[in-house]
């Protein structure tokens, strides 16, 4: 059976195909008996599955034999549950193993299988470097210039996020473009704000990501990200960087820090100190503004319920309308001709 994409599948399909494996978890149900939760990815997005008790006890599987970030053959059905579709798994084993016994899967293509961003991500590099080589006065010029390419293969790869939103390959990268290219398009409507700050801002609030998410293709945190989190390591990561390349000026870094600290807008949400700078405020918002947009993407995309409104979301919380106009694919902006 050749391989039906996720965004693709329909409550009542058949899936015998290979899948990424994002999460694994042992659970338990009302009654006390055990399942698997997983959830399983393509390139086109993931999709919830269970394994319930009677699959566990005929094909002797476990957590500890499912490991994320490997790839793993799946049979089972496709239903709806709670106006979300998941897959009911019959059978799961890992590509690993069943090349061991000589039963490699025919249709098993890993380009197919790992989740990344839409768009050209050598593109996406470039247009950002760019904004900043174009639009930064020095000494934050060199600053930014300087951690973005010392972490470029990390940008280029994590994700945004583990779950919520931009969870793939390139995610990062994808979301950072985005909030600078807001920033920039602000600044023409609030040009009495500091452009070096705020796109500084916008370029580097989330590049403690890169030290707080491991294992892209199945997103996890590190121990660092679990004790500290991205928004410390990221403001540790400009402070050193500023030190190694003897900033000049203390005050502008201070305020540069400060959107990396204030950057989730409240000390509800991580944020040690709320935005105190119009910039910081722009960046909280606009940061917040094209998180919320992915997720709420994300959430119309993987909807399977019948009616106006989607399932209730969690973080959102709310449903969603889905009356609204189609999204174009993904492209680039043109380039202007020279």
């Amino acid at each position: 059976m050749p391989h039906q994409p996720i965004a693709e599948l329909k409550e009542g399909a058949q899936v015998k195909q290979c899948f990424l494996l994002r999460r694994v978890e042992s659970r338990t149900t009302k009654g006390g008996k055990p399942f698997l939760s997983l959830v399983l990815a393509d390139k086109t997005g993931t999709i919830n599955a269970k394994v319930w008790e009677d699959a566990l006890k005929r094909w002797k599987t476990s957590a500890e034999s499912l490991v994320p970030a490997e790839f793993v053959a799946v049979q089972g059905q496709v239903e709806s549950y709670q106006g979300e579709l998941q897959v009911n798994v019959q059978y799961i084993n890992t590509v690993k193993e069943l090349e061991a016994q000589g039963r490699r899967p025919p249709d098993f293509d890993p380009e197919l299988l790992i989740p990344i961003t839409p768009y050209d991500r050598e593109q996406l590099w470039g247009e950002l470097k760019e904004m900043a080589d174009a639009n930064l006065r020095s000494p934050m010029r060199e600053l930014v210039l300087s951690l973005l390419d010392r972490y470029r293969d990390d940008l280029m790869s994590c994700p945004a996020a583990r779950i919520y939103h931009h969870p793939y390959l390139g995610g990062l990268l994808e979301h950072t473009w985005s909030v600078a290219r807001h920033t920039l398009a602000s600044l023409q409507i609030y040009p009495d704000l500091n452009p070096d700050v705020a796109l500084a801002g916008a370029i580097l609030h989330d590049l403690g990501k890169v030290k707080e998410i491991a294992t892209p293709q199945a997103p996890d945190l590190t121990v660092a990200g679990q004790l500290l989190g991205h928004i410390v390591l990221g403001w540790e990561m400009v402070r050193e960087e500023a030190r190694t390349l003897d900033f000049p000026d203390p005050n502008l870094l201070v305020q540069l820090e400060h959107i990396i600290l204030s950057h989730h807008g409240s000390l509800e949400f991580g944020s040690p100190v709320l935005p105190k700078t119009r910039e910081a405020l722009l960046v909280y918002f606009l940061d917040d503004l094209d998180a919320k947009l992915k997720m709420m993407g994300q959430h119309l995309e993987s909807d399977a319920g019948e009616g106006d409104f989607t399932s209730y979301h969690r973080v959102l919380q709310r449903g969603l309308f889905k009356g609204g106009t189609a999204a174009a694919p993904a492209r680039l902006p043109e380039k202007k001709n020279s």
